[in-house]
């Protein structure tokens, strides 16, 4: 009964002591061993046991419970914690809800709504199991128990409820705390400020952070906390307001949670001096193969280096040293002192030697490992070096992370004009200096022979330095060969002369009967001659030798005609152009030859069988072959492949070898004629690349016209609707204007039938205007993808769109395997033949080209997919009309089968400002959302939507 007076006491053979879960004492107070209350209240319901201290005797104890009644307050019933209990998810947690009178029934615990509602039930999937004596056990509490409780009880038909409680549920935590330091390295001088903080944060504020060194036991540490988004973050600074010595180390920060550790590290370096490492570094790119550093057998680059220099300044000591790393040299340098007032001051200098070959990507990096760190740096080049006239020929680039910072000069596919010396400079409070990289480019080398005053001087350039070799043999000849015995000895070689990039060597001519003297100059890149004739001189003029002479003239004047009048005929030109750089409207393009071959594409000869001619033109042709073992050793694959005529030339030769290294370049898309592989070696060039079996766009577009007004004829009069009504008239149009000359030696991309099959059997598939909307999107696919690629296709149209057998449309650029000159569409202009109703106005005017060029070519396209394979601007002549109509923005009409949709992007395409014709992207957007459903190829003719955001 409240204010009844009560004691407790325990004996026993040992040490004792008592402990309570009654509200009225904390669990760390100590009881006496005689626990007496005067006046006992409800709080001092609970268990009192009490047990022996000493170790091993834990379990012997004994217990009693006491319950305390206060009859005239009703909610002294329960007796509960004053403040919100701490819960852990999914740890077991005891709801101390003591009951005071032993007579209560019914106990059970309850939810009470936020607004005091009564009688509530509890979160589903709570368990609750009730003592008499100790309160409520909530099983695996979950963060969704978060909430008002109260403890209930019946007695004599009347309910008796605890004060409400809340349940603050702590999520569980799965991982230790986030954590990071601001520095994971640092640098100082002794006598400078030091400073790093240790960035923590955590769902709660359950856990500990500090900071540790192996040798300090006190640090200073200052922490502030800050509360967002539900984490407590924490942000530890450590400081050291005057470094010294037995300040460097480690310095670990470590933050625990219940989960787990955390720890991450702060490495202080302290000096007595400032230092600096430097070095040189080369970086290999992907048009260099992966050679090292040095020249063994095939390597391409080589740096040799020269000691760098350290030069005193007055009153400085200075200790300077030099390692190699990796094939590099390094330099440190270190004055001997650090005070402020003193002048040290230290300038190095040194040089640096890099042979790379022609055609490479290098980069010139310099690595600095300074304290202070390099606060200024440059590059400077040669002088005939720079990036004028819009042409890039090196960038520069600058990183730095605390004390280490790198300067790189990457020059772009460098050339015989490009070597020269390359110098970096930089500074900081303590040091100055610059370190030169003379760059040498690998040249075969060039033989020269003059003669002045009976001596035969051979002169020759090359890197490296060439050695030269004299060759004498009687009579005239062509060549005097390797013959051992026909070489001069090295005793009769009057004299030499070297200088950096020319070696010169001269040979004494005596007189006598005629002789063949030839010098030869080699490298490890290759070797030159040149043949020098001496033929005693005539004692006199025959008729007969003047005769001869004369003849002689006249032949070589009409030599010199042929000549020129072949120069002035136009030769083929590879169309697909890279970009480089560009900048405005101007565009440096790649040349092709400067482009890698990667061998990975070779391809066995004898494993491909050539079969019949698909294309041909003057100098090449396309034949259709199977190849065995592509991809996979078992697989058997049907090719296309390209190859020379035995009458091309050289120039023919270089530019099927240009298109290779572009195709390999670009890479794999599904909307253009992928490069399957190459046979460069052993043989002929040939060029391996997809199949497609229904041949080029235009002449299936011309096949196919027929049936598809057929169809378009069958759907009007389903729907009653007389849309053409001349049929007849519109396939003899379509016919009539070919734009492909009749008498062409071109052979146009046909698929090869096998026996018994005719064309007209092949040709039976229908066409839809769905099918020629696809193959719209599909080239603006393919064409978007070029141009992301950098490249310009320049002869966008219908005769360079393939088509397999799945009816996708692919890119290619038939080049040499098409006959121009005898090809209407090509029109001759100045030393070329181009495809100038194709063209777009600043390439026809102007001669740019650029991807909005390409989209003007595109709209073309388009017209020709919509008039089932019409020639541009029938009847219409390319002279001076032609041109102005082109200049005053006149476009063609709507083509027959052309939805509106599909003119009004014709004829953005064909805007006079480049700027304001749409991007491919943007085009192939446009038409994917005109694209007709894949089960519905019917033609279409209503519901027509306007293009908008163009």
């Amino acid at each position: 009964m409240v204010g009844s007076a009560f004691s407790l006491s325990c004996h026993g053979n040992g040490s004792i002591r008592w402990s309570s879960t009654a509200f009225r004492y904390l669990p760390r107070d100590k009881l006496p061993d005689l626990v007496e209350v005067k006046s006992s209240v409800p709080r001092h319901t609970g268990t009192y046991r009490c047990g022996y201290t000493a170790p091993g005797l834990e379990h012997l104890n004994t217990w009693i419970h006491l319950y305390v009644t206060d009859p005239s307050d009703p909610s002294s019933v329960f007796v509960t914690p004053r403040s919100a209990p701490d819960v852990k998810e999914g740890q077991d947690f005891l709801f101390k809800c003591l009951l005071t009178d032993p007579s209560i029934k019914n106990l059970t615990l309850q939810s009470e709504g936020t607004h005091g509602g009564r009688g509530q039930g509890l979160p589903h999937g709570m368990n609750v199991t009730f003592d008499r004596q100790r309160g409520a056990l909530i099983r695996n509490p979950q963060r969704s128990f978060k909430g008002h409780y109260v403890c209930s009880g019946w007695k004599d038909g009347r309910q008796f409820r605890s004060r409400p409680v809340d349940l603050l549920v702590v999520p569980r935590l799965r991982q230790p705390p986030s954590l990071s330091v601001s520095q994971k390295e640092l640098v100082r001088l002794e006598g400078e400020r030091f400073e790093v903080t240790c960035l923590t944060s955590n769902p709660s504020h359950f856990y500990n952070l500090t900071w540790t060194h192996p040798l300090l036991q006190t640090l200073n540490v200052a922490v502030s906390r800050h509360y967002t988004n539900h984490r407590l973050s924490v942000n530890s600074t450590l400081s050291v307001s005057a470094v010294d010595e037995k300040h460097s180390g480690t310095y670990t920060c470590t933050a625990v949670n219940e989960a787990g550790v955390a720890t991450a590290t702060t490495q202080l370096t302290v000096l007595d001096r400032p230092y600096l490492i430097i070095y040189l570094q080369l970086q290999q790119h992907a048009n260099a193969s992966s050679r090292t550093i040095e020249v063994k057998g095939d390597q391409l680059a080589n740096v040799s280096s020269i000691p760098m220099e350290v030069q005193r300044a007055l009153d400085a000591n200075i200790s300077s040293g030099s390692l190699e790393v990796n094939g590099e040299m390094v330099a440190i340098v270190r004055p001997n002192g650090t005070d402020a007032n003193s002048i040290i001051f230290a300038n190095i200098t040194g040089s640096s030697r890099v042979e790379v070959s022609e055609g490479q990507d290098v980069t010139l990096a310099f690595v600095i490992e300074a304290y202070p760190p390099i606060s200024n740096q440059d590059w400077t080049t040669p002088t005939h070096v720079n990036n004028n006239n819009n042409n890039t020929v090196y960038q520069e680039s600058y990183t730095a992370n605390g004390f280490r910072s790198e300067a790189s000069l990457l020059l772009r596919r460098v050339r015989q004009e490009d070597q020269g010396l390359y110098s970096f400079h930089f500074s900081n409070s303590f040091f100055s200096g610059s370190q030169d990289v003379d760059l040498r480019i690998y040249s075969s080398p060039s033989a020269e022979v003059s003669l002045q005053n009976d001596t035969l001087t051979c002169s020759s350039s090359g890197y490296p330095l060439p050695t030269i070799l004299w060759y004498s043999c009687p009579g005239v000849q062509d060549t005097c060969g390797d013959v051992s015995i026909y070489q001069v000895p090295p005793a009769d070689v009057t004299s030499q002369e070297e200088e950096e990039e020319e070696v010169r060597k001269h040979l004494h001519l005596s007189a006598g009967d005629d002789v063949t003297v030839e010098c030869v100059a080699y490298n490890e890149m290759g070797e030159s001659r040149h043949v020098f004739k001496h033929r005693e001189p005539p004692t006199f003029l025959t008729p007969a030798l003047v005769g001869a002479l004369g003849a002689a003239g006249v032949l070589l004047l009409l030599l010199l005609v042929v000549s020129y009048k072949w120069k002035q005929k136009p030769k083929y030109e590879i169309r697909w152009k890279i970009i480089e750089s560009t900048v405005g409207n101007n565009y440096t393009f790649v040349d092709p030859a400067q482009l890698p071959y990667n061998h990975k594409w070779e391809f066995p000869r004898d494993k491909l069988r050539l079969g019949a001619v698909l294309g041909s033109g003057a100098f090449g042709k396309v034949v259709e072959a199977t190849a065995y073992g592509l991809g996979t050793d078992n697989n058997v694959t049907r090719v296309a492949v390209k190859m020379l005529k035995p009458s091309a030339h050289s120039e023919e030769r270089e530019a099927l070898m240009s298109e290779l290294k572009i195709l390999s370049h670009l890479g794999y898309h599904d909307n253009i004629v992928n490069l399957l592989g190459a046979c460069t070696r052993g043989g002929p060039m040939l060029m391996i690349t997809e199949y497609c079996s229904h041949g080029d766009l235009l002449n299936f577009l011309r096949a196919h016209a027929q049936d598809f007004m057929t169809s378009i004829l069958t759907v009007d009069e389903v729907e009653e609707e007389a849309f053409y009504k001349n049929t007849a008239a519109q396939h003899a149009r379509v016919r009539s204007d070919s734009g492909i000359s009749c008498c062409s030696e071109y052979q146009e991309m046909l698929p090869v039938l096998s026996p018994g099959q005719t064309n007209q059997g092949a040709q039976t598939d229908s066409l839809s205007v769905g099918d020629l909307m696809r193959f719209s999107y599909q080239v603006a696919q393919g064409l978007d993808f070029l141009s992301n690629r950098n490249c310009i296709h320049r002869d966008v149209a219908a005769r360079n769109v393939l088509l397999t057998t799945r009816r996708v449309a692919k890119i290619c650029d038939f080049g040499l395997a098409r006959d121009i000159r005898n090809d209407d569409s090509y029109i001759v202009q100045g030393n070329a033949r181009l495809p100038v109703k194709w063209m777009a106005p600043e390439s026809i005017f102007q001669c740019v080209y650029t991807v909005q060029s390409d989209v003007w070519s595109y709209g073309v396209l388009l017209w020709e997919i919509f008039s089932l394979g019409k020639g541009p601007y029938p009847n219409v002549a390319v002279d001076t009309n032609f041109y102005k109509m082109i200049k005053d923005g006149r476009h063609m009409a709507q083509p027959d089968f052309a939805p509106v949709e599909m003119y009004q992007l014709m004829t953005l395409c064909w805007s006079l400002e480049p700027t304001d014709r749409p991007t491919f992207k943007t085009i192939g957007q446009l038409i994917n959302r005109l694209l007709p459903s894949t089960n519905d190829t019917s033609p279409r003719h209503g519901h027509q939507r306007q293009l908008a955001g163009c």
